[in-house]
């Protein structure tokens, strides 16, 4: 019963990002390198959130997990190992780093603003597709 839910509630989600996803107008046919990164951009915009918020939430939770192993550790170090705890801590740790990380890439590759990046940069010379100049 339990598992029914899930995978309604998860299919609920997908249908929702779906029709998230497909109002956009602002979608072009993709002819150059810069529309198709113009494209991705648009279409990942709204992920960041999302993003953020499941490694909060994950990194929290696996913080949570590790610190209640090392506990189970002290109380009987030959049935439980360190490392079990440990591991769980990092990969916490890692998620809740992952947010600040992703912003400072972000920030890299748009001159430090995040509000808006610009992908009519991006243009390569000298590129042909399918023999077109």
């Amino acid at each position: 019963m339990k598992t029914k839910l899930n995978h309604q509630l998860a299919a609920i989600a997908t249908m929702g990002m779906i029709a998230g996803a497909s109002t956009d107008a602002h979608a072009q046919t993709a002819t150059t390198f810069a529309d198709m990164a113009r494209n991705i951009i648009l279409a990942v915009s709204g992920s960041n959130n999302l993003i953020s918020t499941v490694c909060w939430i994950g990194g929290a939770g696996l913080g949570v997990a590790g610190i209640f192993k090392l506990k189970n550790h002290v109380d009987n170090p030959a049935q439980t190992p360190m490392k079990d705890g440990l591991v769980r801590l990092g990969c916490g740790g890692a998620l809740l780093a992952f947010p600040f990380i992703q912003q400072a890439m972000q920030g890299s590759i748009s001159n430090g603003s995040l509000a808006k990046i610009n992908a009519s940069s991006l243009q390569m010379d000298s590129v042909t597709v399918f023999g077109q100049p």
